[in-house]
Parts: structure tokens; sequence; C-alpha cells
């Protein structure tokens, strides 16, 4: 009992940490957004919204499979002292893959008619150029377990280059551009800190590249990309999509309310995972056969926390577009709940995803992803069509559903064998239907001010946590 109060301590203080780390970037997120919604146009924000997931396409076929190889390679290779060897082989893939981005940056940038699309293909090449590494470098940070170092690098970074945006914006009048150079200033100044003075022990040398190694990444990697494409195709092809049969301004909207909506839950669970990774990943690489209760273990905590916070974001989606939003982009409220939704759903993929990976499960991984994009690709072009933009959300919806069936009925960690667990997580979804009811009951009735929503949230949340405390204080997190 002391031991699991103990696990409890350091669990809650990391995730403290990463809560402190994802907040302030959230937050200036949230700050931002209002902001520059009502500065800059839907026109723009569309633009935008293309070249930069166009970038992010480019970006997982180069750099983003990088990222996978090293949560799953970094703990094989220290224990065998031989981490030099791993950084040596990412690194001269890293400089192959951005001599590739550069060229393919050219290309676009040749073709490219507008001088506004030709400017952020300019900045979009730098700014994945060193988002990239600084990206594998706080990988490497997590791995270690060092939250404070890894949240404090992470939230500077976020709210200089928003005193950055906000000077370029408002004082030197730059227009969207402004969104991408700001990013890149800073992140070119946390670049010549990591170099010059927090390496972390990182080095690397032309003898350690190994043939062997590069084919053990690349072989790793190239499943991996491919399930990450598709994984992308179903977040945001429907922008392309949206764009053929609509407008730009259209899709600045969608993009906008979409990246709001992703940005709440979405970093949510990437502080649950940054906290459980470190742990969960050494369980898989030495003892996969027992990993499935501490899947089960951290499963039931994410269900039990998460659970309120998608139901009550879901709850007020018009009060959240008014706060958020500027008034030319609010009208997209109604996509709220399904993206809010579909992000939490993205979560519980992830729990069955690690676990595939190191069962080497990686073909089942790439099929999965596949059907799912394709099942989300046709019922966008039918639907966009003939219902609007607003089915776009909806289709990634269906997408995530049909991803978390197609992988809990081929391994659900025996969760939903844990009679004790399926009965405690139904119970906290009882609880929150009878919420959602109440709310309609309200809603129907009365009409609520913004002030009386917040209240009305609150009040829920302070109900829903006095209905579990008792849940909460037995619950084990392993650490």
């Amino acid at each position: 009992m002391e031991e699991s109060g103990t696990n409890n301590k350091y669990f809650i203080r990391d995730m403290g940490w990463y809560l402190v780390g994802s907040i302030i970037p959230m937050g200036v997120g949230f700050i931002k957004t209002p902001i520059f919604t009502r500065y800059f146009t839907p026109e723009e924000y569309g633009y935008l919204g293309i070249v930069t997931i166009t970038f992010t396409y480019i970006s997982i076929f180069l750099y983003s499979w990088l990222s996978s190889c090293l949560w799953r390679y970094y703990n094989a290779f220290k224990n065998k002292n031989n981490l030099k060897g791993l950084y040596s082989n990412m690194t001269a893939i890293y400089l192959v893959a951005s001599a590739l981005l550069l060229i393919s940056s050219g290309v676009w940038y040749v073709l490219a008619d507008l001088p506004l699309v030709r400017n952020l293909i300019i900045l979009s090449f730098i700014q994945y150029f060193i988002k990239e590494f600084i990206g594998l470098y706080l990988i490497i940070i997590r791995l270690e377990g060092k939250a404070f170092k890894y949240n404090a690098i992470h939230s500077m970074r976020a709210v200089l280059s928003f005193g950055v945006l906000y000077y370029m914006t408002f004082v030197l009048d730059f227009r969207i551009e402004a969104m991408i150079l700001s990013t890149i200033i800073i992140d070119v100044l946390a670049l010549l800190f990591i170099l010059f003075f927090s390496r972390e022990g990182v080095s690397v040398s032309l003898t350690h590249i190994s043939r062997n190694t590069l084919k053990l990444l690349l072989k790793f990697g190239s499943v991996g990309l491919v399930s990450n494409f598709f994984f992308l195709l179903i977040t945001t092809s429907d922008r392309y999509i949206i764009a053929l049969y609509t407008d730009m301004s259209t899709v600045g909207i969608y993009n906008q309310v979409y990246n709001i909506c992703q940005l709440s839950v979405v970093a949510l669970v990437t502080v649950y995972f940054n906290t459980i990774n470190p742990k969960l990943n050494k369980e898989l690489e030495i003892d996969f056969t027992n990993s499935a209760k501490l899947i089960q273990d951290y499963l039931f905590v994410f269900l039990m926390f998460g659970l309120p916070v998608v139901t009550y974001l879901s709850m007020f989606p018009r009060e959240i577009a008014f706060i958020l939003l500027g008034e030319s982009f609010r009208s997209g409220y109604v996509i709220m709940p399904w993206i809010f939704i579909s992000s939490y759903m993205y979560g519980l993929f992830l729990f069955i995803e690690i676990r595939f990976k190191f069962a080497d499960k990686l073909r089942n991984i790439a099929i999965g992803v596949f059907l799912a994009s394709v099942l989300n690709l046709v019922l966008n072009f039918i639907m966009i069509p003939l219902y609007g933009y607003q089915w776009a959300a909806i289709t990634t919806f269906i997408a995530y559903v049909f991803i978390v069936l197609y992988f809990y009925l081929q391994d659900s960690a025996g969760f939903f064998q844990n009679r004790s667990y399926l009965r405690k997580t139904l119970f906290f979804i009882l609880i929150l239907a009878v919420e959602l009811v109440i709310d309609y009951v309200i809603r129907e009735n009365y009409v609520l001010s913004l002030w009386q929503t917040i209240a009305e949230g609150l009040l829920f949340f302070i109900i829903y946590l006095s209905l579990i405390r008792g849940q909460i204080r037995k619950v084990k997190i392993p650490f």
C-alpha cells in the first residue's frame, strides 16, 4: 500500500509537470486564436491550413517515422550501451530527409502562382527543418523522464513565439506569414541553446553509422510511415475536399475550429502519454506478456478522468466558439463535439497501437488505418458535396470508431475481461449520461447566459468527482 501511494505520488508529480507544460502552450493557443481570428481573414487561414497540412504530409514520409523509431529502440540501444550508434544513424537519415524536403519545397515553390503561397512554402520548409530536429531532442528528454526540462523548453517556445507574433502583427503589420515566421525565430534560438548548452550527452560519429542499424530503422519506420500517412489522411484530407467543393474561406473556418478543438483534448492526451510512456515502453521491452495489466491500469485512469472532460467540452460548443473564435469563425461550433470525441478516441487507439508496435504487428496497424482512411475518404466525397463541410467532422468520427473497434477486437490488453474496471467505467458513463439529460432539459426550458453555462459545467464536474471520490482514492497508478 505504501508502494502504491509512492507510485501515485511520483505519477502525480510528473503528470503535474507535463500538465503545466501543456497548459501553457494550450493557454497561449486559446489566447492567440480569438486575437488573430479577429485580425486575419478566413481565406488567409485557408491558405495557411492547406500549405501547413501539405508539409505535414511531406514530413510524414521524411521525418515523423524517425520519432517512432526513437520511441521504439531507445531502451534497446541504451541497454546495449550503444545510444551513440542510434543517434548517428538517425542523424544521417535526418540529413537525407532534409535534402529531399528542400527539393520538394523548391518544386512546389516554382509551380505555385500566388505570392502568399510561395512565402508560406519557404517559411514552412525552414520551420519543419528546425522543428523536427528539436522534436527528436525533446523525445530523448521525455524518455529520460526529465519532465521539468521538457516542459520548460516546450512552454518557453510557445510563450516567446506568441510574443514575437503579436509584435510582428500589430506593430510591424505582418500578415498571415507571421504565424510561421514567429515560430521560426524562437525555434532558431532554442536550437542554438540545445547545440551549445544542453546536448544531454547526445553525440554522433560517422564511424557509428551501420548498414544493419539503418536497415533496422528503415524497416520499422517504413511500416510506421504507411500507417502515419493514412492516419493523416483521416484527420486532414477533408480540407482538400472542402476546398474542392466550397471555397478557401470555408477551409479556413473548418481548419481553425478543428485546431482549437484538438488543442484542448489532444494536449491532455499528450500530457498523459508523456507521463506513462517511459514506464510503459520499458515494460513492453522487458516484459511484454505482463504489460497487459499495466495497460489496463493506465487505460482505466484515462477513462475515469478523460470521459468527463470530453463530455463537458461537447456540451457547450456554442459558448466555447464565442470565447475562443472570431465572429467569422463561430459558425463552426456545430462540428466541435465530433472533433472533441474523435480526439479522445485517438488516445484510446494509442494504448493498443504501442502494444502492437512492440509485438511487431506493424502490418496489422497499417491495414487497420488504411481501411479507416478509405472509409473516411469515401464518406467525405459523398457527404460533403451533399450536406456541407460539417459532415467532414462526422466522417472523421466514424473513421475513429472503426479504428478503435478494429484494434480492440484484436487485442484489448484484457481490459474488457477485467470486470471490476468495466463495471466502474459503466458507472462513470451513467453519471455523465444523466448530466447530459439534465443539461438538455434545462436548455429546453431556459436560456442560459455564458456565466450560467460555466457555473453549470463546474457544478457537473464537482458532482462527478464527488460520486467517484471512492474510486479516485483506491486507484493504483504504476510508475
